[in-house]
């Protein structure tokens, strides 16, 4: 990487930074270029060579927050799974090897998660979830032998199910505990 390539690079981490840093303190629909320049340090010739708009700079921002997301799981992460490799009890995602990362992420990142959830078109989520349901889940599904026809409509129910607990966990403040929070889900999907 040459140094014009690793300044744009610095600029742009330094502008997630300040837009995770302004959510924490304000909507995101009060956050203007000008407090991210001022937040980040850069000018607005800087914003707008990176950026057209600030929710350009949140969906950059939500893809490199997803990376860090994915980058806890470390090569153990769901998305380095060898499925063929893997016992079926290695393979039930709904436990607390996976959803401790997944809920510590969203308790760093609560409202980047909440603005995520409320705007999820606009964020582009479905892809990201079509992306893990290829990649990671619908293998897994067929490992597990469900046919292919509802193998989409288990992965919303999941999908749906899980963060609408998540949600709630986080509209409460967080004020269960993560362990509590696993337990639940758990219940939700395992029968008792």
């Amino acid at each position: 990487m040459n140094k014009n390539e690793s300044k744009y690079f610095k600029s742009a981490e330094k502008m997630h930074t300040a837009l995770l840093t302004l959510l924490d303190s304000k909507d995101f629909e009060l956050i203007s270029v000008k407090e991210i320049c001022e937040n980040a340090g850069v000018n607005r010739s800087t914003f707008y060579l990176h950026y057209d708009n600030v929710n350009d700079l949140l969906q950059e921002t939500v893809e490199a927050v997803y990376k860090d997301f994915f980058g806890r799981f470390g090569a153990e992460g769901p998305g380095a799974l060898d499925i063929d490799e893997k016992n079926e009890d290695e393979l039930f995602l709904v436990t607390p090897k996976y959803l401790m990362p997944y809920l510590d992420f969203v308790e760093e990142n609560r409202k980047l998660f909440y603005l995520m959830y409320e705007k999820n078109e606009m964020m582009g989520a479905e892809k990201t979830y079509e992306t893990w349901f290829k990649t990671i889940f619908g293998p897994i599904l067929t490992r597990f032998g469900v046919p292919q026809k509802e193998q989409p409509l288990i992965m919303v129910f999941y999908l749906k199910g899980i963060i609408g607990v998540v949600t709630e966990w986080v509209r409460g403040g967080c004020s269960e505990s993560k362990d509590e929070i696993i337990s639940v889900i758990q219940k939700c999907i395992i029968k008792p």
